[in-house]
């Protein structure tokens, strides 16, 4: 098909069909990104946090008013809504859309999809962490599972939203063709967890609640939140040298040479609670700014778990201008701008671009070949210097739509991916090299190309300078600095290539007074705000450090960052640079708590399970040892027929329960004698008989239950892949779907300079003779 080529110089054109915090979220993303964004009109409650939150989030948007919708849709180019039914009603059949509106694309978001054995009837937030393990390895052992508080995770879906919605407009400008977009919370959050507890279940730990630690530590101490001398900090180490730092800032203390501490694995796993014993009285005796201070005078993995009144006085989120006071509605209040800055070089003080990024159209393209079964990223080329899992995974979810992911590693210093240890399946190890066979290094890197180069060498440097001049995006997590001091900063970079684009993914930013912050996941979002936000109501905070959402949230970030950068150097020719804060980017999802934080003055008090516009919204027992299911009750005609399912039951009889104003005043007895109740049930016969009734409930499910459990089956939401030696493995996708196309995983992870001889050779054109003169020389190594 032959499109023409697109000369008008109007920016993106979307429009925003939203109920909730996802939709608008992602609204509110494109339009900072400079996309032209109209709003439905549908009425906003500002008389709660989260109606407050969702307000802040319509500034500078027009409004439509519903009845003219049809009329918008033919003005827009992206269709973004998380209100599927009222779509439905105002356009017709979902399944129609590509048809009746050919070249649209409409990108819709809903708790568990739009198609699978559950997408029918009622959902929350809350089942998708229930129906994705996220809960299952949240709280404490023996009670009940935990979940993120409403309106933080929405975030996610929001993101995948806008992200998808540029992808398949690129897909358009190749083609002409629309697309319908599925995206469900329930896919996103499977897909991180598919991340983050192979690190722990392929190395023959649990992934289960344990309390305000991460299971059996993550496999090496320390992994945890301790208390402090006036609050909590969370402590974070995976090697030798972190766990040595701590204990030289601690004074070296005896017990620290004795031979039963020196095993990281073994304090971890075995005997946490002993060793935990023995550095609390250190920690106690230090206040949080103290050892924020100590940690980052010393580079230790320690970050105070902080209240949100802390976090909106964070100097550096002052300072860079991601927290701006603004005026919402006649509030003043203190809100999070986008996490990261777009510029033109690299440089404190250089002009951010961020908000021209879709401010002018893709050029169309012009082809003398049919297009229409390529994927939407063919052609485009990433070089992926990140490790760990926040940049590596943007490279990853590029590759499924087609571009071609490049891996520099070094053999020397491995993706610590590769370094978690033995490997386990079946509950036995498996023989064979681990650094080849780590399950999450696939599940992160897969279908990637792996180059191996010491880039301590200047020939080195020279190569990968040669392979970033025919590139498009570098994606980079190091520390501040450090492609700076290998030769390879964006500078010198663009110099080679002046329509490349580069995504520097930090802790907490590349200047600035917390730019050398050291961080894992947790620590992140302990400094974010996050941590203190998730534990049962009138008990201390536990935090979620099973689930280290901290690197999957980045990378989301990220990929929409570095899609919308790489959408104006296709209109324009030219690159940029994007420096993104990982923490700042966690704490931009916490809007609803940051509004309750400046509307009532204090920390929000942890909710447990709880909705602050629903009761009953939790996790109740079943019958059986730990067997769990939601049950979440949006209206009160929903009351009405739960009580029709227990009519003798005290709680359906109570007539303060009539009223969703009664039912929340009185949630904890609603909530005992529901449990009560439930406890009876088989859990999956209670769920079917609940959805049945058209009530929102699904199970609570393990990880070894959401893995072959049929709705994600059935969306796709996997596929196997042959790991080597290893065998076969189910790899989660990208959590997106689209009509006119399907992202691919198709191999494993690379191996160790695997495709040396077709980059070094091939691409850059190296004879054989300076190939194995390189080689020698550990060049390439």
């Amino acid at each position: 098909m032959t499109v023409d080529r697109v000369t008008s110089d109007m920016p993106v054109k979307v429009l925003e069909l939203s109920e909730g915090l996802a939709a608008g979220f992602a609204g509110w993303m494109l339009q900072s990104l400079g996309a032209t964004v109209s709003r439905v009109d549908t009425p906003i409650d500002g008389g709660s946090a989260d109606g407050i939150a969702r307000l802040t989030l319509q500034a500078g948007k027009t409004t439509v008013a519903l009845a003219d919708i049809a009329d918008a849709v033919a003005w827009a180019d992206i269709v973004i809504t998380d209100a599927p039914d009222r779509l439905a009603a105002a356009l017709g059949d979902l399944t129609q859309l590509g048809d009746n509106y050919p070249g649209r694309i409409f990108a819709i978001t809903t708790p568990l999809g739009l198609t699978g054995p559950l997408a029918a009837g009622s959902a929350t937030a809350l089942d998708a962490q229930a129906l994705s393990a996220v809960s299952w390895a949240l709280g404490e052992p023996g009670r009940e599972p935990l979940s993120v508080p409403p309106g933080i995770l929405e975030h996610q879906s929001g993101l995948f939203l806008a992200s998808a919605s540029l992808v398949a407009l690129r897909h358009r400008a190749a083609t002409g063709e629309g697309n319908v977009i599925d995206i469900a919370l329930a896919d996103v959050l499977a897909s991180y967890v598919a991340g983050n507890c192979r690190f722990f279940i392929h190395h023959g730990m649990a992934w289960q609640r344990s309390g305000s630690r991460a299971t059996s530590s993550g496999g090496a101490y320390p992994f945890v939140v301790l208390p402090c001398a006036d609050g909590a900090v969370c402590v974070c180490g995976r090697t030798r040298d972190e766990w040595n730092r701590l204990v030289k800032v601690m004074g070296d203390p005896a017990w620290a040479s004795e031979p039963r501490y020196q095993s990281l694995r073994a304090m971890g796993r075995e005997y946490p609670d002993e060793v935990d014993a023995l550095i609390k009285p250190w920690f106690a005796a230090h206040t949080m700014a103290e050892l924020e201070q100590l940690a980052m005078d010393n580079s230790l993995i320690v970050a105070p778990v902080r209240s949100l009144g802390d976090v909106l006085q964070t100097p550096q989120f002052l300072d860079s201008d991601f927290l701006r006071d603004s005026d919402e509605h006649g509030t003043k209040l203190r809100l999070p701008t986008l996490p990261f800055r777009t510029t033109v070089q690299r440089a404190e003080n250089a002009p951010d671009i961020s908000a021209s990024l879709l401010s002018r159209p893709l050029p169309g393209g012009v082809h003398d070949h049919d297009i229409s079964n390529q994927l939407p990223l063919a052609g485009l080329r990433v070089v992926d210097f990140g490790w760990v899992w926040s940049a590596p995974w943007v490279g990853t979810m590029l590759g499924e739509l087609g571009a071609q992911v490049i891996k520099i590693e070094h053999g020397k210093r491995l993706d610590n991916l590769r370094l978690s240890g033995k490997i386990w399946r079946d509950g036995a190890v498996v023989e064979g090299r681990s650094t080849e066979m780590s399950p999450m290094y696939h599940q992160i890197n897969h279908g990637k190309l792996g180059v191996t180069l010491n880039v301590k060498d200047p020939r080195a440097v020279e190569l990968l300078v040669k392979l970033v001049a025919s590139s498009d995006l570098v994606v980079e997590n190091m520390s501040p600095g450090s492609m700076e001091r290998s030769g390879l900063g964006y500078e010198t970079l663009r110099a080679a290539n002046p329509k490349l684009v580069m995504l520097a993914m930090s802790a907490a930013g590349q200047f600035g007074a917390l730019s050398g912050m050291r961080a894992y996941a947790p620590t992140m979002s302990s400094f974010a705000g996050l941590e203190a936000l998730i534990g049962y109501p009138g008990d201390r905070p536990l935090g979620s450090l099973n689930f280290a959402i901290g690197d999957p949230n980045a990378s989301s970030h990220g990929l929409l960052a570095a899609l919308a950068a790489l959408h104006r150097a296709a209109a324009t020719g030219e690159g940029s640079y994007i420096d993104l804060s990982q923490v700042a980017a966690l704490t931009g999802t916490l809007r609803t708590g940051l509004v309750a934080q400046q509307e009532h003055g204090k920390q929000p008090p942890l909710t447990g399970n709880r909705h602050p516009a629903m009761a009953p919204h939790g996790i109740f027992p079943a019958a059986g040892s730990d067997r769990w299911l939601t049950l979440a009750v949006t209206t009160d005609a929903e009351w009405a027929i739960l009580c029709s399912l227990a009519p003798a039951a005290d709680w359906a009889c109570d007539p303060r329960f009539a009223t969703v104003g009664g039912r929340l005043a009185g949630v904890g007895a609603l909530e005992t004698g529901l449990a009560q109740w439930t406890r009876a049930f088989d859990r999956d016969a209670l769920v079917a008989m609940l959805r049945a009734k058209g009530l929102a409930s699904v199970p609570v499910l393990s990880i070894e239950e959401m893995w072959r459990h049929p709705h994600f089956a059935a969306r796709g939401s996997h596929a196997p892949v042959e790991i080597p030696v290893y065998g076969q493995e189910q790899i989660y996708a990208a959590p997106w779907r689209f009509t006119r196309f399907a992202p691919q995983v198709s191999a494993p992870g690379p191996a160790l300079g695997q495709h040396n001889r077709e980059i070094l050779m091939g691409l850059l054109g190296l004879s054989a003779a300076e190939f194995d003169t390189l080689t020698e020389a550990g060049v390439i190594a």
